[in-house]
């Protein structure tokens, strides 16, 4: 069913041309008409917008996300955690086999490891007057939060904590900073323009002690909302997997002014399929074109003198 409709269309083309220089049409006319059609085809393909994903992978010390509002940011408790709300007048009790804290949008949480005491911190804070980090699910009952929370983990216990909103990787190496980024990685996965494929377009490799944030515009004002975890495993870093669409990741390395990670038009004319199908067949076409002309003036029948005359 391909062949046959490829095959109709390039009967379509020729009769096209064909009627074109039965018009009166130039031939040189008609081949520089050809060849801005196939330039502006490749120019539209090359240079139109296209969906960026950005996963970002990571082992890190430290981790600030500012939660989005969203069911997923919801968090178990162990037994063994201390909550310490500096608003409320007593320590909060966790009741039953499992409780919950239901994080509130625009809250701000700073996750960090301290290796010294070998204990995980979340600090939770929403400074909008009034605001409320969240709530406290245990055994059915809901506590409400104040508005600057500690939630302390200090007995090893693998936990998980999912998260939807924009967030801060890692931390400026500077005096009094002693949790940072350790390793990780940032790969852009790009959607070709006339389907559903996707293929790795950029991937750069973090260093330990770099900051990263997401942003959609390249003055680095509209931070983009990601969805993502946070693994936590006694005596390691922190695995934080974070996905969302977006525009530039902005890699800051030891207080400088850093880098951008983005995509570019070389990665695209490498590894987009429908780029390098269209310039394939673009050389066929005028490898085809170049042996025609060489074959013509090959076979050529010399004209006679009586000919040249006349």
């Amino acid at each position: 069913m391909r062949d046959s409709t490829r095959l109709g269309f390039f009967v379509i083309v020729a009769r096209r041309l064909r009627h074109l220089m039965q018009c009166g049409w130039p031939r040189r006319l008609i081949i520089l008409s050809i060849v801005t059609v196939m330039i502006s085809l490749l120019a539209y393909v090359m240079f139109a917008e296209r969906v960026n994903i950005y996963t970002v992978s990571a082992k890190t010390d430290i981790l600030k996300v500012t939660i989005a509002e969203n069911g997923i940011n919801q968090w178990e408790i162990p037994q063994h955690a201390e909550i310490i709300d500096f608003f409320a007048a007593e320590q909060i009790p966790l009741e039953g086999s499992e409780s919950y804290i239901h994080v509130a949008a625009g809250t701000v949480a700073t996750m960090t490891i301290d290796h010294n005491k070998e204990r995980l911190v979340i600090t939770l804070e929403n400074n909008s007057e009034g605001g409320s980090v969240g709530e406290v699910e245990s055994n059915f009952n809901y506590t409400p939060l104040g508005q600057y929370v500690d939630i302390i983990f200090t007995q090893p216990q693998q936990l998980i904590f999912p998260f939807r909103g924009s967030m801060i990787l890692g931390d400026d190496v500077a005096a009094g900073v002693d949790a940072v980024l350790r390793e990780g990685s940032i790969r852009i996965i790009e959607q070709e323009l006339l389907g559903d494929v996707r293929y790795i377009s950029g991937e750069f490799q973090l260093d330990e002690g770099d900051r990263v944030t997401l942003h959609n515009d390249f003055e680095y004002q509209q931070d983009v909302v990601l969805r993502g975890f946070v693994r936590y495993e006694p005596g390691e870093p922190m695995a934080v997997t974070a996905h969302g669409e977006t525009t530039v990741a902005r890699v800051e390395r030891m207080g400088s002014t850093g880098y951008d990670a983005k995509t570019s038009m070389w990665k695209r004319f490498a590894n987009d399929p429908v780029v390098i199908a269209m310039t394939s067949l673009y050389a066929v076409m005028f490898l085809i074109l170049e042996m025609m002309v060489l074959l013509r003036s090959i076979f050529a029948v010399p004209r006679t003198e009586e000919q040249q005359s006349s």
